[in-house]
């Protein structure tokens, strides 16, 4: 699987923002029944492993806008010393105010020759539903990343159901507690040798929202938290981070920036473009169908954002990158730097039931 605060999915959580919205609007909208959830786009920890798969706010769009279907596109390049990798990906959203409906497919490609003779060729495919009513909180989600996803057997594919009920619910705090099921490959054997396939995971989300910081905690495969300091200023710091595995210290993920909103979340325009910089650590990470095969690739970036909502461009400079073959072989992979373009546009959809 791919693990990483991807600008793809922050894209994603733009789009939901302004589903079939006027700019007048744009202030009022957060991915959220109530206000305590408003921790806006650049608050959404990615994604990538299949617990990114769960926004940090509930999903539902404006009172009244309806069902509403935006497709999206994405391309990015890596380019190290040792290793460049193109990754294009395309998906859909649909969504209304209570159901929030992703699926998205990235195709990866190794130009240079990998180790151990693995392919150059990685495919991610991930779905998700996130609903809610009243107070009940539904959650399904797929991911399979990998050189055969999903034919190349279990361990090449996670999925998960979990229900949640919103135990506390005040005007700035929210906590939804519950608990499903989660089907992979988790190392865990049966006495005959085989993998045992399912087990029950938690659903912890838990969001605070004032006029100096808005804060998501959710916990279903890993802890994934997503802070805003100053959400309505035009200047703002944002920190997403997660952690997945416990094996070293690039198992936190994480992208901090420092954002500059071209307007406020009063303002007649919304608050939906804007320009950032700042520091990530992100990893491509695929299971190969041979058992214990698996393929790594982990780098820290220096980066700046230019967001005009409906297209994203980033880019900067990677560096102390680390490639790791079957979870212990590990090579430098030097320094270089990356570029990604993200695109959206909303078909529109039903309104108001027409």
């Amino acid at each position: 699987m791919i693990r990483t605060t991807s600008s793809f999915l922050v894209a994603l959580l733009a789009a939901w923002l302004m589903f079939g919205t006027a700019p007048a609007a744009a202030a009022d909208l957060a991915p959220a029944a109530d206000p305590v959830l408003a921790a806006g786009p650049a608050a959404v920890a990615d994604p990538g492993a299949a617990a990114d798969l769960a926004p940090a706010a509930d999903p539902v769009v404006p009172a009244g806008s309806g069902l509403q279907v935006i497709p999206l596109a994405q391309y990015q390049l890596l380019s190290l010393e040792s290793q460049t990798v193109h990754s294009p990906g395309a998906g859909v959203i649909v969504a209304d105010e209570s159901l929030f409906l992703v699926g998205l497919y990235s195709h990866h490609l190794f130009q240079k020759k990998l180790e151990c003779d693995y392919p150059d060729t990685y495919h991610s495919i991930e779905l998700m539903a996130d609903g809610q009513r009243d107070r009940h909180r539904y959650l399904g989600f797929f991911k399979s990343e990998s050189d055969r996803p999903v034919v190349g057997g279990i361990r090449t594919f996670q999925a998960a159901a979990v229900y949640g009920y919103e135990v506390v619910q005040q005007p700035h705090f929210s906590l939804v507690l519950g608990g499903g099921l989660a089907v992979s490959d988790f190392g865990i054997e049966t006495p005959g040798g085989d993998p045992w396939p399912l087990i029950p995971v938690p659903l912890i989300r838990a969001a605070w929202e004032s006029r100096l910081l808005t804060a998501n905690l959710d916990f279903i495969t890993g802890p994934n938290l997503g802070l805003v300091l100053a959400p309505q200023s035009r200047l703002r710091a944002t920190l997403d981070a997660r952690v997945d595995q416990l094996r070293d210290e690039r198992d936190l993920l994480f992208e901090a920036a420092l954002v500059y909103r071209f307007f406020t979340p009063e303002h007649p325009m919304g608050d939906l473009a804007g320009v950032a910089v700042g520091i990530k650590s992100e990893a491509y990470e695929f299971a190969l169908e041979a058992k214990d095969e698996s393929l790594e690739l982990h780098s820290y970036a220096l980066f700046g954002t230019v967001d005009l909502t409906l297209l994203k461009l980033s880019g900067g400079y990677a560096f102390d990158s680390r490639v790791r073959y079957r979870e212990s072989v590990t090579e430098s992979a030097g320094e270089g730097w990356f570029i990604s373009v993200s695109a959206l546009y909303p078909l529109g959809g039903s309104h108001n039931g027409r």
